[in-house]
């Protein structure tokens, strides 16, 4: 049972006058007019709204000892969070030399009179660097390549990219010396009109680099194509993501990237012959560099050593994002001009009197060095370095910002305000996510008595959990399953723990692509190494992704009369994508609960409430096969393993009137 904390005075205001009023005729007999527009009445009223006051405020004391007690265990109010995104700088042409992106170039959306421009600026230098093509194969099968590489420096051959008869998989392999993650590339390319039976705004094909972070070829995003399918001269713009690699190739280690001939869609025309290609040029006209939701201040002058302990300065943008590596305070030596870095702590408790320490207070941008403090033996103890005095203190660099206001959408930040030699524009491809506010004083309090569970040690399974979420932003749910779970006769052996985690996904109402569920390799490491650092010596971790089962569900519903049947439409549809969602879905919006089944009444329950629905006519839910992406049969009610996640597939719906 919960401890009930008790009321000091429960006393208000009526009962205040109401116990006045009775104490007349004893203490003022000859008082007998008590009417509201009495001036005693209106005195005893006024007296009765002073004490109601100060109960007011006594009764609010075991709150200020809780949240004081929260400062003593050293509770702080969690920083807001910046929204990241990766922007993409193009060029206004292909330059002779690289060209560097600097570390906290800064790009906005564009004003409007309602909003201000919403800044970001750059995580990091990026050097758009000049490709050199070096090697070129063809191959049918993945295992005997041609070197075409001779053919293409010779402008009297022709190339064949594909057999004569194109089929699937037949694929073109360019490779680079340079490393060109991030990179966009302009191939200009000479072709001959020998592809035929192709559309030329939608060839077979597919462009294709290596990801390392998932360690699989993934599609290019394809900018535009001028050659209609390798079948005229002209240009492919194409953009490498970050996660691009190199990889060895027929033995030949390169950055790599492919174009390979997939079976044409129900429709789309196929390749009649192999295209032919006489050359290829390869350059770089823009790079993609990820980017923040904050502004970075760099050398900020915080003040003037006085000489005293426990000095206090304070920094002129808060709230401050999370330190960085190199993002640090400095003092100056005793030669001028001349600073030294000082390390960041938690706290001053084993800081001892030569260590350069100090605290900064992300949410206020307060900076506190360490102060002196008597022992019990009367003797005086210094904690962290004493400032010398006169001796100035800056701030190397720290970004401020961050907020859920930063979670714009994609091809908004559209705004270059730091000039960048030879850039010409700059575009997200992508919308902004991770940005949350900062942590209110209410939810620091639930999060009081979880901190005293021991959560700096993972052992039990709760502890698991709540440490993985710690450990990285960007892990929107854990489950820990421990041997001997009932749930899961199939679980880790003795001795090891399994950890599944659920990435947060940049769409809760839509349509979530299955690579977006899997959470990348860097992340499974970051989160391994936190935990790692506190779980048991004997307890070996794996960490792994949920089985996700995707659903699709096809509705017909019935509107009411003059209702618009497009909007109704993308309700339902919008609907159905939240409420069959593994990291925000389910009745809570927590994500769909582990092992949770799914019946047509609950689906008939979610969709009667959308405004302007008059009634639900039919419901069909399909299981989907993940592989292929084929809807199995209609059932009443899918069930699925313990712990496994439903998924919304893709989903159709239609309205009636």
């Amino acid at each position: 049972m919960t401890l009930q904390t008790p009321n000091l005075d429960d006393r208000k205001f009526q009962d205040i006058v109401s116990e006045a009023r009775s104490k007349i005729p004893l203490y003022c007999p000859k008082w007998t007019d008590y009417n509201l527009s009495d001036p005693g009445i209106t005195l005893i009223e006024i007296f009765a709204w002073m004490v109601d006051m100060l109960l007011y405020r006594l009764n609010r004391v075991p709150e200020k000892n809780y949240i004081k007690f929260m400062d003593l265990i050293g509770i702080r109010l969690e920083p807001p969070k910046p929204a990241n995104v990766n922007v993409t700088f193009r060029l206004s042409a292909p330059q002779p030399e690289p060209v560097t992106i600097p570390r906290g170039a800064e790009v906005a959306t564009v004003r409007t009179e309602t909003q201000d421009a919403i800044s970001f600026t750059t995580n990091q230098d990026f050097t758009i660097l000049l490709p050199t093509l070096v090697y070129a194969l063809t191959t049918h099968d993945d295992n005997t390549y041609t070197d075409v590489m001779p053919a293409l420096k010779n402008p009297d051959l022709r190339v064949p990219v594909f057999q004569e008869v194109p089929q699937e998989n037949d694929t073109l392999y360019l490779g680079y010396s340079e490393d060109l993650a991030a990179h966009t590339l302009l191939l200009t390319i000479q072709s001959s009109i020998e592809g035929i039976g192709v559309d030329p705004e939608d060839p077979p094909w597919a462009w294709e680099y290596w990801d390392g972070e998932h360690e699989r070829w993934s599609p290019l995003r394809l900018e535009s194509d001028t050659t209609g399918g390798l079948n005229t001269n002209g240009h492919v713009i194409l953009h490498l993501p970050l996660t691009g690699a190199m990889k060895e190739v027929n033995g030949q280690y390169a950055c790599w990237i492919r174009c390979r001939a997939i079976e044409p869609r129900s429709g789309q025309g196929a390749y009649g012959s192999s295209p032919m290609v006489r050359s290829i040029i390869s350059e770089s006209i823009g790079g993609t560099v990820p980017a923040s939701h904050a502004l970075r201040v760099t050398n900020e002058l915080l003040g003037q050593s006085d000489g005293t302990h426990g000095q206090r300065f304070q920094l002129q943008n808060v709230p401050v994002m999370s330190r960085e590596p190199g993002e640090t305070v400095e003092v100056e030596t005793e030669n001028e001009g001349e600073f030294e870095p000082w390390q960041e702590v938690g706290d001053f408790a084993d800081s001892g009197p030569t260590d350069p320490h100090f605290i900064c207070d992300s949410v206020s941008g307060e900076i506190q060095f360490g102060p002196s403090i008597r022992q019990p033996s009367g003797e005086e103890r210094q904690y962290g370095r004493l400032l010398p005095n006169g001796r100035r203190v800056r701030f190397t660099s720290y970004r401020s910002g961050g907020g859920v206001i930063g979670n714009v959408g994609e091809g908004t930040i559209t705004v270059l305000k730091s000039s960048i030699p030879y850039v010409d524009s700059v575009v997200n491809f992508e919308g902004a996510r991770g940005g949350t506010d900062a942590e209110t004083l209410e939810h620091a309090k639930l999060r009081a008595p979880r901190i005293l569970r021991a959560n700096t040690r993972a052992v039990t399974n709760e502890d698991f959990e709540y440490l993985a979420l710690e450990a990285s932003p960007r892990v929107a749910r854990a489950r820990c399953i421990s041997p001997g779970d009932t749930a899961d006769p199939q679980g880790p052996p003795p001795g090891a723990v399994r950890l599944l985690l659920v990435p947060p996904v940049a769409e809760s109402e839509g349509y979530i692509p299955a690579e977006q569920l899997e959470v990348p390799k860097q992340v499974r490491e970051e989160v391994k190494s936190y935990l790692d650092e506190r779980r048991l010596l004997a307890t070996r971790l794996d960490i792994d992704t949920p089985q996700y089962v995707p659903v699709a569900v096809a509705a017909q519903v019935r509107v009411k009369r003059g209702s618009d049947h497009q909007q109704v439409m993308a309700d339902v549809e919008r609907r159905l994508y939240h409420y069959i969602n593994p990291a925000y879905g389910g009745a809570d919006g927590n994500g769909w609960p582990f092992g949770r089944s799914l019946s047509l009444s609950e689906v008939y329950a979610v969709l009667q409430g959308i405004n302007k629905v008059d009634y639900i006519e039919e419901v069909k839910i399909f299981p989907v096969d993940p592989e292929t992406g084929q809807q199995q049969e209609t059932t009443a009610r899918i069930s699925i393993a313990p712990y496994s996640l439903l998924c919304s597939h893709k989903h159709e719906v239609t309205v009636v009137e």
